[in-house]
């Protein structure tokens, strides 16, 4: 498909996922079904989208994958069966072991749609790791709301089912560790985290500070998480192997969709990368310590209501400030977003109100890029600011997008702030009146 068609059936999915999330947040006779009604029509629904939309595309219409799959993902597995060796060989911005699992994959089935296929399978873990655990620490008007938000949500159908990125890999890999903490067995969740960092990418590591300052025994999970990290990215740094690799890759690229580039069309600068990278980190501490403080000498169940909603507030603030992020990066927390959307109590109308900004945001976050990268062909900051000096209403368009996507971003992370002090104030879970 040209960029064009792209950004029309990007715009589709959008408007018809937000018309039945707007549907789903309002259906009182959904919420009042009984537990085990209700876990089994979401299952049943969340599989049948996921795999159905899948099957739809590629099977049945035979569309051509595109992206980072076929692009990067693919590519390097290839090599990888031919004998090259990540870093050393060629490049690559992954984790050490993201191209042997790739290769695995390929090996089972040799096509791009393996590896896409191997995130849609693996998200499908995702609800219900997060009922299961929700359950013990979430009030369930808001778990059910959340789920539904996502059962629907465009961002999880574009980005995973439609463009096969293992964000949502990491995504479930953290929703386990957390469930382990919660069970009682550090070690192997600081394990399960690991493996996460050493297979996919580093981007799990924005969580890490969270974690560690909201989880008992936080000791045990950092043992956990060193002994497989170190076990990986320490054999490959004995083979005299550039570790660090993906870090020096990524590390001076620059975006749209986030405040300093929305900043550089506006005033026609280029910000230096280091004030970037210090506000962001200035942002992050101010989350971790948030976390920390609500987390300490609490009980087990308020330090993970803490840590939830921190992860949405972590994952909103990196896209917001980074110079580099994308909407795809929703995908590493998309359910504590969903929360940010779902919980903070208030009225039906107040509760309607959220969702409908809700779907608004989503809908921004699945077409930004296409827009940017079709119209402006991912054009810097510099080159849209000359085409706004210049009147071009296509420039004009893209600002309003990114003002509403920005926009988005720090709505959702105020209210993940607010609700990460929540804990103390929701109804135990055994109370909610649901059986």
């Amino acid at each position: 498909m040209t960029g064009e068609q792209t950004l029309l059936a990007r715009a589709a999915l959008g408007l018809a996922a937000g018309g039945v999330t707007v549907w789903l947040g309002g259906s009182r006779r959904l919420r009042s079904l009984s537990r085990r009604q209700f876990d089994r029509t979401l299952y049943a629904a969340f599989a049948a989208s996921r795999l159905g939309l899948f099957g739809l595309i590629f099977v049945v219409f035979g569309v051509v994958p595109r992206g980072d799959v076929p692009a990067y993902y693919f590519d390097q597995g290839l090599r990888v069966l031919v004998g090259q060796v990540p870093y050393r060989d060629f490049v690559s911005s992954y984790a050490p072991l993201h191209s042997y699992v790739d290769a695995g994959l390929i090996v089972m089935w040799h096509t791009p749609l393996a590896i896409m296929l191997f995130s849609v399978l693996a998200e499908l873990l995702l609800l219900p790791l997060w009922m299961r655990l929700g359950r013990e620490f979430l009030a369930e008007q808001e778990l059910r709301l959340a789920s539904l938000l996502y059962l629907a949500s465009p961002v999880s159908l574009q980005f995973v089912t439609i463009d096969g990125q293992d964000n949502a890999v990491i995504a479930v890999l953290i929703a386990a560790a957390m469930l382990l903490v919660w069970r009682s067995r550090a070690v192997a969740a600081g394990a399960v985290f690991g493996a996460a960092v050493a297979a996919v990418k580093f981007l799990p590591l924005l969580y890490a500070p969270a974690i560690f300052v909201a989880v008992p025994r936080r000791w045990r999970v950092v043992l956990g998480a060193v002994l497989v990290c170190g076990a990986v990215y320490g054999g490959f740094a004995m083979l005299h192997l550039p570790v660090l690799q993906p870090l020096f890759a990524e590390g001076d690229l620059r975006s749209a969709g986030d405040l300093p580039y929305l900043v550089e069309a506006l005033l026609g600068v280029t910000l230096p990368a280091r004030l970037t990278d210090a506000c962001l980190l200035l942002v992050l501490v101010g989350v971790f310590v948030r976390v920390g403080r609500a987390a300490n000498r609490a009980s087990l169940e308020v330090r993970m209501r803490a840590l939830t909603w921190g992860m949405a507030a972590v994952t909103l603030a990196f896209l917001a400030v980074s110079k580099k992020s994308w909407p795809p990066y929703l995908m590493l927390a998309l359910f504590p977003v969903c929360l940010a959307a779902a919980g903070g109590g208030g009225s039906e109308r107040r509760r309607g109100f959220r969702v409908v900004l809700f779907v608004l945001f989503e809908f921004v976050a699945v077409t930004e890029h296409s827009y940017w990268a079709s119209v402006f062909l991912q054009a810097g900051s510099a080159r849209l600011h000359g085409s706004l000096v210049a009147g071009r209403p296509d420039a004009w368009t893209l600002l309003g997008v990114e003002v509403l996507l920005v926009s988005g971003y720090a709505w959702f992370f105020r209210e993940a702030m607010r609700g990460i002090f929540r804990g103390s104030d929701v109804d135990a879970p055994s109370g909610t009146g649901y059986s």
